[in-house]
């Protein structure tokens, strides 16, 4: 384990020469600067688009949280990996660099979580109880709500620094998986039981919110504007891409952290492919925020719109048609 690696690394009484790999090196590089970009630059777009607005939303500000988490866990864990395999785990900060790694990737990959389950709760809230939402979601509560979470993902992820498990495990410094101590199996299995938690809400407020969208447009099919079936799509369609990705990639990470608990089907292999879906799902919720919000934008729809042969007056020539879809 690296916390029992003394600097500088020896083995066989000889100093240990760091040889990189170039290639494996510059897609490891590559990926740090995509993941870092893709958050960056959709935090820009929603901040953007809140600010033309000039009028706080509640679910664009707990997108820009999700982003903001993905972001900082790319800047702080992602890249002090890519130095641990560019430079060796002494060069890039030996046992402090690996305390400081396995700290802020428990704290982001538990604080993104988080915010996308108050994602889902937002929503839920606002399709379930719309007369009671701008008195319960009001911009105070939502930032102090946000606040909060982060405040307890980081209360959660300082147990490990006062003794209740450690951090240190294997090559990516997560806190020990197979801690068998009784404060450091509790750490494991309550991480295990949030993770599960928080999926078991998300599928509760997605399922429950699109059954209410889906009943309401039968009961009410006229008094629904062409604004607000194209805002209920667009949440249906963000909300159902981001829990699909979060479940799909987090749920093998906590497998794994229950399997190493209870010593069953041990595989360092196994576990570094949990921990490689897990960065995975990290990097995904931008791209997916992005890819919706360029979707529906509409400039882009009306074109595609028009290119289909929608929403063009019968006195439109096709010379008309030809130039806006060119």
């Amino acid at each position: 384990m690296p916390t029992n690696i003394t600097c500088p690394e020896m083995k066989n009484g000889k100093p240990v020469v760091h040889v990189v790999n170039y290639t494996h090196a510059s897609t490891a590089l590559l990926f740090l600067f995509w993941i870092s970009i893709s958050s960056l630059f959709a935090i820009f777009w929603i901040s953007r688009t809140m600010f033309k607005q000039k009028q706080f939303s509640q679910p664009r500000f707990l997108a820009i949280a999700v982003c903001s988490c993905d972001f900082l866990y790319a800047a702080l864990c992602v890249s002090m990996q890519t130095a641990n395999y560019f430079l060796g785990y002494c060069d890039s900060g030996g046992y402090h660099g690996c305390i400081f790694r396995g700290f802020s990737q428990t704290l982001f990959m538990m604080a993104s979580r988080l915010m996308v389950m108050l994602m889902a709760v937002d929503r839920f809230i606002a399709l379930r109880f719309p007369f009671k939402y701008q008195y319960l979601m009001t911009k105070e509560r939502v930032i102090g709500a946000v606040a909060g979470l982060v405040f307890y993902a980081m209360l959660i992820s300082c147990l490990p620094l006062m003794g209740v498990n450690s951090y240190g495990f294997q090559s990516w410094c997560d806190f020990h998986w197979n801690d068998r101590t009784i404060g450091g199996r509790f750490f494991v299995l309550y991480f295990v039981f949030e993770g599960f938690s928080c999926m078991i809400i998300i599928l509760f407020c997605n399922i429950s919110t699109i059954y209410e969208l889906l009943s309401m447009k039968r009961v009410h099919p006229v008094d629904r504007s062409a604004k607000t079936d194209k805002e209920n799509i667009k949440f249906i369609v963000t909300m159902t891409a981001i829990s699909v990705v979060y479940i799909t990639f987090s749920t093998p990470l906590l497998i794994r952290l229950f399997c190493n608990q209870l010593g069953i089907n041990i595989s360092k292999q196994k576990d570094f492919v949990g921990i490689r879906l897990n960065i995975v799902n990290n990097m995904m919720n931008a791209h997916l925020l992005l890819f919706i919000q360029i979707l529906f934008h509409p400039k882009l729809r009306e074109k595609l719109n028009c290119c289909a042969g929608k929403g063009i007056k019968e006195d439109s020539t096709v010379s008309t048609i030809d130039t806006l879809c060119a």
